[in-house]
Order: C-alpha cells, then structure tokens, then sequence
C-alpha cells in the first residue's frame, strides 16, 4: 500500500457558502490547477502558513508596503521652487529689508 492519507470532504448544499464551494470545486480548472487534489493540499497549505504568521509580521508588511508607496509618491513629486508671482511695492519692499536688518542686529 502507498504512503498515502485519504480523506473525504464533504459539502452541506443546504449552506450557501459550503454549495458554493462545492459549486467551485466542480468547475475548477484542472488544467490550470493540476488536479483538484493538488489544489486542496495548496489551499490547505495557504491557510496554514497564514494562520502561523504573527501581528509584528503583519505590521511590518503593512509599514513596507507604505514606505514603497511613499518613496513611489515623493519620486514622481515635483518639488523645484515656484516662482513667486507676485511683486512687492516698494514699502512692502523697504519694510521686509529694515526687518532683516533689525533681525540681524540682535547677532551683535
């Protein structure tokens, strides 16, 4: 006898989500799949290394994910100067000069 495990799955069509699984099942592309064996085992398989992944493990994915799209963001951002569009009187001028000046003063 082979080193084989059987087991039986059974689908209640009475529940709407069990019959459309088993709705599922039948019409799974074998081709694409292998085998509709081959993909239980993949889909148990899934299940159970998501189960053993921890919140940190989460977290920090979610932070990766983030920080890609951040740098993605400030990649494609244009932050040259504007030019400023609009021209100061000559007082508005004269007042932002003495304001340096009195600023610079307090260095002495």
């Amino acid at each position: 006898m082979k080193d084989v495990y059987k087991m039986t799955v059974r689908f209640d069509l009475t529940d709407a989500r069990e019959r459309n699984l088993a709705e599922f099942m039948q019409t799974l592309d074998v081709k694409k799949y292998q085998s509709r064996n081959q993909f239980m085992i993949d889909a148990l398989a899934d299940y159970v290394d998501l189960q053993s992944i921890t919140r940190e493990q989460h977290e920090e994915d979610i932070r990766n994910i983030i920080r890609e799209e951040m740098r993605a963001c400030f990649a494609e951002a244009n932050f040259a100067p504007q030019p400023v569009t609009t021209a100061l009187s000559a007082e508005q001028q004269a007042e932002d000069e003495q304001d340096i000046l009195d600023d610079l003063k307090l260095f002495d």
